[in-house]
C-alpha cells in the first residue's frame, strides 16, 4: 500500500466526521506530492508507518486558525502546525492585507520574537527526518518573516539579531505606535510550553485587528499558497530592513517610568524573575530606573526557550508553580513582593506574604484591582481624576473594578469581549474619533485597562497589556504600604472590607486535537440550545448568548466576530456569575466564575473577612467541580468528582486515561499490594498521564471516595509516591 493508502486506512478507524478526515487526506496528499514540502516528506512517512493517525488528522485537517491575536500552536508538520510554511504564508497574507488597507504603500512593520527553540519535547517526530524544524527558533522564523516582508516592498524595523537580546510584546506595541508603522509581528507563543510558537500580527495602532478587519486578514492569509522571499542580507543592504536603536528602546523605558505616581522610591525590596523570557528587557530596567531595590532570581534570568528551571516547563505567571522560584528569592532577601513575567513579558504574576507570613499568589483580578486602587487614589490626590476619567475591562474581568470606579466617580467601559485587543481597540477609537460608540472620551482621561488573565495597562501609548506598567504600579503601592507600616495584603483586605469580597475561579478543560475541537463545538452548541436550569446547586436566573444579535453586541460583523462571541453567560441566584467560552489561542474550554460577599466596612476584623473569603472560595471550588461534571455529561462522559481536582493543564484525554484505565485496577490493587509496591506501580502508570504533582490534589480526592478501611492505606501509598518523587525532583 502507498503512504496515502495507509493513511486512509488508519483514518477510517478514527471517530471523527468523514468530511474532516477527507480534508486531512487531501492536504496530506498535497504535502506528499508538492515540491514545496519535499523537506517534510520523510517525517510524514514516518508518522504514517508508526501509526500516528490521530496526530496526522489533527495536523492536516485545516489551516491553523487565527485566534484572539494571530496564529499560535504546536510547532510541527502540516498546515495545522506552526512551521516555516504556515508562518511565511501568513506573513505574505499580511503583506497583501496591508496593500489592501493602504494601496501602494509605503508600509513599515516592526518585528519581534521570543526565546523559543523547537526541541520536540513531546517526542512526536523522528528528529533525523526533521531537518526543517529541529532546533527552529523564533528568531529563525522572524528572519524568514523579514525576508517575505522585504520581497513585498514592506520595510522592517527589528532588533539586530547579533545583539542576542529580545523585544517584549508591550515594547513592540509602543514602537509600532511611536514610529507610525502600518503594523507589526511578534513571533511568540507567549506563556505556552516550549514546543509551541506563533505569529501575532499587529495593526498601525499597536494592537491586534478586531472584527471585521481580522476576518479580512484571515481570508487573505488563508488563500495564500506560496510566499515571496528576498535574502535577508539583500533586504538589509537595500534598506528594507533596519535595526532598532538603543535610543528608541530607551524611549519605551523612559515612557513607562514616567507613568509613576510616587516621587520617593526605595525601602521596599522587590524580587523579580523573567522566567527565562524578555522581562529582563522591560520590567527590570523600568523598576531599576524608577529607583526600586530589585533582587533578580539569577537562575531564571537567562534567555532560554526550554524554560529549564520552571516547573513543568509552563512559564505562565498565572500558574502558582511558575512563581515558586521567585517567591524563594523574595523570602531569602527580605522582599515585600515577588513578581514574574511570561516569556513575552506582557503578563505579570505577583506573590505577597499574608498576615501570617505565608506567601500567596494573587490572581489576575487581584493584581488589577490593586493597581487600579493605587492609580485612582494617587491621581485623585494630584487632581488628575475627574468625572471624565475612565477604566476599561473585559466582560470576564471582576466586577469589583466597577464598584471601585463608581466610588471614585470614574466611568467604566466593561462590556468587551475577551482579549486585550478589544481594550486596545477602545483606545484607538478614542484617540482617532474622541469616542467609543456613544462613549465620549479623551486619551488623557484613561486611567487603566485590565483583564483577568494577568494583563494590565495604564498608558494609551501602548495598545497591549504591559507587565512593566503593572510592575511599576504594584512596586509603588508596595512602597507606599511599606512606608506606612502596612502591607499589600492588608491593602487588599481593606478593599474587600469596603466593597465586599469578590471571589473568582477559572476552570479550563484542555481538549486537544481535531477530536477536542469537535467536542468543544458540540459542547457550546448543547449549552446554547439547552442551557442548564441550575449550576452547582444555584438556580440560573438569566442566560445570555453573546452571539444573539438582539443582545448587547448587536449584529455579527464577521465570522471572526461570531467566533469571538461564542460566549455564554449564566447569572446565578445570590449574585454569582458564570461565563463559558472556548479559548481563542489554546485548545481548551474556559469557565469563569465570580461570587461576591457583602461589604463588611473598613473597621471589620480581619478574621471575620478571611472567614468570608474562605467560605466563598470553598463555594467556588464546589460549583466549578460540579459544573465540570455537568459539562462533560453533555459529551457523554461519566466524570467522577475526584477528577475535577486534577490540574487544569492536564488534558481531558489524559484525565480520562486515569479514570477509565488506571483507577479500576488501582481499586483492585489497594487491598492486595503493599503501599510501597503500589506506589511504584502507580508512579509508572502516571507517566502516561502527567507529572504526579499535577495530579496530586485529584489523587488525594480519589482517596476520599474510597471505603474507610482503605483510606489509611491510600495515604501511605501517597506518602511513598510523593516523598520519592519530590526527592528525585530536588536532585
Amino acid at each position: 500500500m502507498s503512504i496515502l493508502e495507509l493513511a486512509r486506512t488508519g483514518f477510517s478507524n478514527i471517530d471523527l466526521p468523514e468530511p474532516l478526515k477527507e480534508k486531512a487526506l487531501g492536504e496530506l496528499k498535497l504535502w506528499l506530492e508538492d515540491p514545496r514540502f519535499k523537506g517534510y516528506r520523510a517525517s510524514i512517512e514516518g508518522m504514517v508507518k508508526r501509526g500516528q493517525f490521530e496526530l496526522l488528522v489533527d495536523s492536516f485537517y485545516r489551516m491553523i486558525a487565527f485566534g484572539t491575536g494571530g496564529r499560535r500552536g504546536w510547532v510541527g508538520v502540516g498546515p495545522n502546525r506552526i512551521n516555516p510554511y504556515t508562518v511565511t504564508t501568513s506573513v505574505q497574507g499580511h503583506c497583501q492585507f496591508l496593500d489592501r488597507r493602504t494601496p501602494g504603500g509605503p508600509w513599515t512593520v516592526v518585528l519581534a520574537w521570543d526565546v523559543r527553540r523547537f526541541e520536540d519535547s513531546r517526542n512526536l517526530y523522528d528528529k533525523e527526518n526533521l531537518p526543517i524544524l529541529n532546533g527552529l527558533t523564533s528568531l529563525d522564523l522572524a528572519q524568514m518573516a523579514a525576508e517575505v516582508y522585504a520581497a513585498n516592498g514592506v520595510k522592517v524595523v527589528m532588533l539586530d539579531p547579533a545583539e542576542e537580546s529580545f523585544v517584549s510584546t508591550p515594547e513592540l506595541s509602543f514602537h509600532i505606535y511611536r514610529l507610525g508603522a502600518q503594523g507589526g509581528l511578534n513571533v511568540s507563543a507567549s506563556h505556552n510550553p516550549p514546543d509551541d510558537n506563533g505569529a501575532k500580527f499587529y495593526n498601525a495602532a499597536g494592537g491586534q485587528e478586531v472584527p471585521p478587519y481580522d476576518e479580512e486578514l484571515v481570508t487573505i492569509a488563508s488563500s495564500v499558497l506560496e510566499a515571496r522571499t528576498m535574502p535577508f542580507d539583500k533586504a538589509l543592504s537595500q534598506g528594507l530592513v533596519t535595526y532598532l536603536t538603543q535610543t528608541q528602546r530607551q524611549d519605551y523605558v523612559d515612557h513607562v517610568v514616567s507613568l509613576g505616581q510616587l516621587s520617593k522610591k526605595g525601602g521596599a525590596r522587590i524580587a523579580f524573575s523573567p522566567l527565562h523570557g524578555t522581562g529582563s528587557t522591560n520590567v527590570l530596567p523600568v523598576l531599576r530606573q524608577a529607583g526600586f531595590d530589585v533582587v533578580v532570581n539569577e537562575d531564571q534570568v537567562s534567555f532560554d526557550g526550554a524554560f529549564p528551571t520552571v516547573p513543568f516547563q509552563i512559564p505562565n505567571p498565572e500558574v502558582p508553580s511558575a512563581m515558586e522560584a521567585v517567591i524563594s528569592t523574595a523570602q531569602k532577601n527580605d522582599c515585600v513582593v515577588a513578581m514574574a513575567t511570561d516569556p513575552d513579558a506582557d503578563r505579570i504574576g505577583v506573590a505577597i506574604p499574608d498576615d501570617q507570613g505565608r506567601w500567596i499568589c494573587l490572581n489576575g483580578n487581584q493584581i488589577g484591582v490593586l493597581m487600579a486602587h493605587h492609580l485612582l487614589r494617587e491621581r485623585r490626590q494630584k487632581g488628575n481624576l475627574s468625572g471624565d476619567s475612565y477604566v476599561v475591562k473585559t466582560e470576564v474581568t471582576t466586577a469589583l473594578l466597577e464598584s471601585m470606579a463608581k466610588d471614585y466617580g470614574v466611568r467604566v467601559i466593561g462590556n468587551l469581549l475577551v482579549g486585550f485587543k478589544y481594550i486596545g481597540d477602545v483606545l484607538d477609537q478614542i484617540s482617532r474619533e474622541g469616542r467609543w460608540h456613544d462613549f465620549e472620551a479623551k486619551e488623557e482621561d484613561f486611567v487603566m485597562g485590565m483583564e483577568e488573565s494577568h494583563g494590565v495597562l495604564s498608558s494609551p501609548a501602548v495598545r497591549d497589556k504591559d507587565a512593566a506598567q503593572g510592575a511599576l504600579a504594584i512596586a509603588e503601592l508596595a512602597q507606599r504600604c511599606h512606608s506606612q507600616g502596612t502591607t499589600l495584603y492588608q491593602e487588599l483586605l481593606d478593599l474587600y472590607k469596603e466593597f465586599g469580597y469578590f471571589g473568582t475561579g477559572l476552570k479550563s478543560l484542555v481538549m486537544e486535537g481535531a477530536r477536542g475541537l469537535e467536542d468543544i463545538r458540540i459542547l457550546q452548541k448543547s449549552m446554547r440550545e439547552n442551557p442548564p436550569q441550575e449550576i452547582g446547586g444555584r438556580r440560573v436566573i438569566a442566560f445570555h448568548d453573546r452571539q444573539d444579535e438582539s443582545g448587547v453586541f448587536g449584529a455579527i460583523k464577521s465570522e471572526t466576530d461570531r467566533s469571538s462571541r461564542d460566549v455564554l453567560v449564566f447569572e446565578l441566584e445570590g449574585g454569582a456569575r458564570m461565563i463559558l467560552r472556548p479559548s481563542g489561542t489554546e485548545p481548551k474550554n474556559k469557565t469563569y466564575l465570580e461570587v461576591s460577599g457583602e461589604p463588611m466596612g473598613r473597621d471589620a476584623d480581619n478574621a471575620a473577612l478571611e472567614q468570608q473569603m474562605s467560605d466563598v472560595n470553598r463555594l467556588i471550588v464546589t460549583i466549578l467541580a460540579h459544573w465540570e461534571q455537568t459539562v462533560l455529561a453533555r459529551l457523554g462522559v461519566d466524570y467522577p468528582l475526584y477528577a475535577t481536582a486534577f490540574a487544569d493543564s492536564v488534558s481531558l484525554k489524559n484525565k480520562l486515561l486515569f479514570v477509565e484505565e488506571i483507577a479500576p485496577e488501582l481499586r483492585t490493587r489497594i487491598s492486595a499490594d503493599s503501599p510501597e509496591s503500589l506506589a511504584n506501580w502507580l508512579r509508572s502508570e502516571l507517566g502516561r498521564v502527567a507529572s504526579p504533582l499535577l495530579l496530586k490534589k485529584g489523587l488525594e480526592a480519589f482517596g476520599d471516595e474510597l471505603p474507610a478501611d482503605s483510606s489509611t492505606r491510600w495515604r501511605q501509598v501517597l506518602g511513598h509516591l510523593f516523598n520519592r518523587f519530590l526527592n528525585i525532583s530536588s536532585k
